[in-house]
């Protein structure tokens, strides 16, 4: 990258500027990691940021607390067409199921609306991205130099699972949050008034495991993990169940359903850990 490459790069933000509502990083002088990476990558970055920057302010808490993030996420969802609903705003781009039931001679039905979606991959893709640049960010001995830099390949990293807000308390990802607690935390950064968030935790070992988690813009949650070959840390292993109901084919696709559970905020501690000290290690 840089002078004399053939490759064509340019400056790039970590957490893009616009990924948060405007002026955040500013109020709260917070982190970011700036470098160079090729233009083509950060074209394609930037189409995931804005969907997802849409979608996870829509449906974030900070609506209700403030206007103006309440008229951000609206001016966003008016303008960002959802990108697996050709010709949909994100704005209109919820979904509407039919539930129906018998009980006896009666026959009972009933809609269900759900907010707009998210896109998996663009979840997948931006969530990979993130935790490229941290851990680089926090592995490389001498970002200037070739040998002092550490980069991360993707094919090592993966994405669990991602959680709304309104699921943070269900029993597969409270246990998650118990199992990783005692794991040594190498990042922990909470950034732009938190509605950026990231932490890496190593699995002590000579596997070279790692767990982190993300969560954007304090409505979704990304965990996942880093591993060599396909081995998928235990961590995962053995989670309590979440309890799905089989809602049936609709307009094609399968539709299931479950009730989701909030987190009570005293057992929220996903984010909760002291950094290692490095140097002593």
């Amino acid at each position: 990258m840089g002078v004399g490459s053939q490759i064509e790069s340019n400056k790039e933000h970590l957490i893009a500027n616009n990924f948060v509502p405007t002026g955040e990083f500013k109020q709260s002088d917070g982190f970011n990691f700036i470098f160079r990476a090729c233009k083509q990558c950060n074209d394609e970055k930037s189409d995931w940021e804005r969907h997802l920057s849409t979608i996870t302010l829509l449906n974030s808490p900070a609506r209700k607390s403030s206007e103006q993030h309440n008229r951000l996420a609206l001016q966003k969802a008016e303008r960002d067409f959802h990108p697996t609903k050709q010709g949909v705003l994100v704005k209109d781009s919820g979904d509407e199921f039919k539930v129906g039931a018998q009980f006896g001679q009666a026959n009972i039905s009933f809609g269900i609306s759900a907010p707009p979606q998210a896109d998996i991959r663009y979840i997948d893709f931006l969530a990979i991205r993130h935790i490229q640049g941290i851990f680089s960010l926090i592995t490389s001995e001498n970002p200037l130099t070739i040998n002092g830099s550490s980069f991360l390949h993707y094919k090592y990293i993966f994405v669990f699972r991602s959680y709304a807000i309104s699921d943070w308390g269900n029993p597969e990802l409270m246990e998650i949050m118990k199992r990783v607690n005692d794991i040594p935390c190498y990042a922990n950064i909470k950034t732009a008034n938190g509605f950026f968030k990231v932490i890496m935790r190593r699995i002590k070992g000579d596997a070279c495991e790692w767990f982190w988690a993300l969560e954007w813009n304090k409505s979704l949650r990304i965990i996942g993990g880093i591993s060599q070959g396909e081995k998928i840390s235990e961590i995962f292993s053995d989670l309590p169940t979440l309890d799905w109901n089989n809602l049936g084919i609709q307009n094609g696709e399968k539709i299931r359903m479950r009730k989701e559970v909030e987190i009570n905020i005293d057992e929220d501690i996903l984010f909760e850990a002291e950094v290692e000290n490095t140097e002593n290690n």
